[in-house]
């Protein structure tokens, strides 16, 4: 299983391809890819784990009643 990281772009808000054609928005990226991730290590970006969301994290739901309840009125 691979970890997903963010990677930082040296240059502040940078939006564009980046190294292994990373699609950078406002200065960050997301990868699994271990060669792309030790490229990026290796050359002055910033490498950091992104946060799983643990399997029995609830989903954002509005509060109120359930849809089948409200389609019985």
């Amino acid at each position: 299983m691979s970890i997903r990281v963010r990677i930082t772009a040296p240059l502040d808000g940078y939006t564009g391809e980046g190294p292994g054609g990373l699609a950078f928005v406002d200065g960050t990226a997301e990868t699994s890819d271990p060669a792309i991730v030790g490229y990026c290590q290796g050359a002055g970006y910033r490498v950091e784990p992104v946060e799983a969301a643990p399997p029995d994290a609830p989903e954002d739901k509005p509060e109120g009643r359930p849809a089948a309840a409200r389609k019985k009125e």
